[in-house]
């Protein structure tokens, strides 16, 4: 009983709050993985099987995700102390990759979305209050309102590359330092400190928006 329904669940916790994985024939799966068997977290299904992402480099240089099932029999959190020199520095890549692609993929992505799809509405609007007799005089308001998404979005995007740049470079000097993983950096990349700031930068944008827009309806009120 303990084993079919506990044990289970215990071990999708510990994965949930590990983020990186390893994976059974993940590499025979797929082809050519800059980090082999290891992957991160990245959803659990009601029949208990896991998916995992899994980063890649296209022949383009281009980062690309593979999102993929397995059964939970074939998942295990990383063990740190590997003797192989390989698995230890693709462990370590994995590790300092694990939370940037994370946020990429949940915050950053979904952000963009919804800043699009924001846009799309408020020039609806714009382009409806310029035909209207009654409404005109909301054209400045919505006006001003597009210009601040355009803004967040510009700044989002921004973001996004950023993160991939990070995540590309990462995996790419993984792949040239294949025969000698001695030589992989021990500090942050440069491109680290730019992430930091335009991760700044965007969050400041979106809190002067969002300040604009409660102070716009609370005169509107």
């Amino acid at each position: 009983m303990y084993y079919y329904f506990f044990y289970p669940a215990q071990k999708i916790k510990r994965f949930k709050s590990n983020f990186v994985l390893e994976v059974d024939g993940a590499d025979t799966r797929y082809s050519d993985l800059p980090l082999g068997n290891l992957g991160i977290f990245y959803q659990v299904n009601e029949k208990r099987r896991i998916r995992v992402i899994f980063p890649k480099l296209t022949p383009e240089g281009d980062v690309k995700y593979i999102y993929s099932w397995h059964n939970l029999q074939s998942i295990r959190i990383p063990a740190s102390g590997k003797k192989d020199i390989q698995s230890q520095a693709n462990l370590r890549v994995i590790q300092e990759l694990a939370f940037l692609m994370k946020e990429h993929i949940e915050f950053v992505e979904p952000e963009i979305l919804k800043l699009k799809k924001q846009w799309q509405k408020i020039n609806e609007l714009l382009d409806l209050v310029g035909t209207s007799d009654f409404y005109a005089s909301q054209k400045g308001f919505y006006e001003r309102a597009l210009f601040q998404v355009e803004n967040l979005l510009d700044k989002a995007e921004e973001l996004e590359q950023v993160y991939i740049r990070f995540i590309r470079e990462v995996l790419i000097g993984r792949k040239v330092v294949e025969y000698d993983p001695n030589l992989l950096p021990n500090d942050s990349l440069p491109i680290d400190r730019q992430y930091k700031r335009i991760r700044e930068e965007y969050r400041q944008a979106k809190d002067t928006a969002t300040a604009y827009a409660e102070l716009l309806h609370t005169r509107q009120v």
